[in-house]
């Protein structure tokens, strides 16, 4: 339970299957802008070795000490007389239990990571945190769904999170799709944010943050020229094998675009498609040259770019990852897996900003 004694305006969080630290990274970007806003990440969870690798070098604890990882988080007991209260848990709930890219067995996974949203249940019904953030795939919303959102709604109705546990209409947890491109980065990324609140949300509070259109295309987030490693560049070989396998008659283009492979298919709005894990293999960048055909993998620090975070030095950027000396595919895989930290603080600020009159310890600011 959370701590009564605690008079503090200080949001203690939780991270679970944390990554790289998205909802970290959210927060300190917030403290940046709004000094008077104070967080503290008590602990996290994050099995993968090299995540927590990259979450370590990233993020510290108010002592500046590496902050503790509970890494198998269906053995986590919340119980522990070390493991902290805390007052927000965020999580990206593995999703290839609702991905069309995975079996969409949902609830019956058969590796078990449709039933971690019970795990999430069971730290919650011990430690009552005020908020839960989670996000996943938009497949999660579909018909096919419909039970298991039922009972994660049910779950948390029991646990409190909502105004009257006796009304079946009430949802504790309430959804939105959100597309990164919506919030000035060029990347179609959809994902479904989901919310509760400890004691329930006003009726009228939404997940949706109005628009933020910059006008920014793949062009201005990708590296200066000269900074993309060269084994990155497809060989002429390799380029005419691509047009001649996905039917493109030629690569020749006026601004640099994403060729979408697994599509078939330049992408001529300007955005990107979805970053995603490097075994995917479906996004190539194509470079603007008159008299030559340039195509390439993404680089990290484009990667890592259109997830709201700067990782490029020495370019009179300022920089806000450190990579830890990972390879390029471990990078790629935290990138595919990440939260976008813009849309995040995007979200987190337009949530505060609705709970700041009912709860003005946390988001009075």
């Amino acid at each position: 339970m959370t701590d009564k004694k605690k008079n503090d305006n200080t949001l203690r969080v939780f991270e679970g299957f944390a990554g790289y630290g998205g909802g970290s990274f959210a927060l300190r970007k917030i403290k940046e802008s709004v000094p008077k806003f104070d967080y503290e990440v008590v602990a996290y969870s994050e099995i993968d070795k090299y995540a927590s690798q990259l979450f370590d070098a990233n993020h510290k604890d108010k002592n500046g000490n590496i902050i503790k990882n509970y890494p198998d988080i269906t053995k986590l007991n919340p119980n522990e007389p070390d493991f902290p209260d805390f007052d927000l848990f965020t999580g990206g709930f593995p999703c290839q239990p609702f991905s069309t890219a995975g079996m969409q067995k949902g609830v019956d996974d058969p590796y078990g990571r449709g039933t971690l949203f019970e795990h999430i249940i069971r730290i919650c019904a011990v430690k009552k945190p005020k908020y839960i953030l989670l996000e996943n795939v938009k497949g999660l919303l579909s018909k096919k769904f419909d039970s298991t959102r039922k009972k994660m709604n049910d779950m948390l109705r029991e646990l409190g999170y909502v105004v009257d546990k006796n009304d079946q209409n009430e949802e504790p947890l309430r959804m939105a799709i959100l597309n990164s491109k919506d919030y000035g980065v060029p990347q179609n990324r959809e994902r479904i944010w989901m919310f509760a609140r400890l004691g329930g949300l006003p009726k009228d509070f939404s997940m949706i943050p109005p628009k933020q259109n910059n006008d920014l295309k793949l062009a201005d987030f990708l590296d200066p020229q000269g900074c993309v490693p060269n084994n990155l560049y497809l060989s002429q070989v390799q380029i005419e094998h691509l047009k001649e396998k996905h039917g493109i008659t030629s690569f020749i283009v006026d601004t640099p675009l994403c060729f979408d492979v697994y599509n078939k298919k330049i992408k001529y709005d300007g955005y990107s498609i979805t970053i995603t894990m490097p075994e995917h293999n479906s996004l190539r960048i194509i470079e603007s040259n008159p008299e030559k055909e340039i195509v390439r993998k993404m680089s990290v620090t484009e990667q890592f770019r259109l997830m709201g975070l700067e990782g490029l030095k020495g370019v009179g950027r300022n920089t806000d990852i450190d990579f830890a000396g990972q390879s390029y595919t471990q990078l790629s895989k935290r990138a595919g897996n990440g939260w976008d930290v813009n849309l995040l603080t995007i979200l987190f600020k337009h949530i505060f900003n609705q709970l700041k009159e009912i709860d003005p310890i946390f988001c009075n600011f």
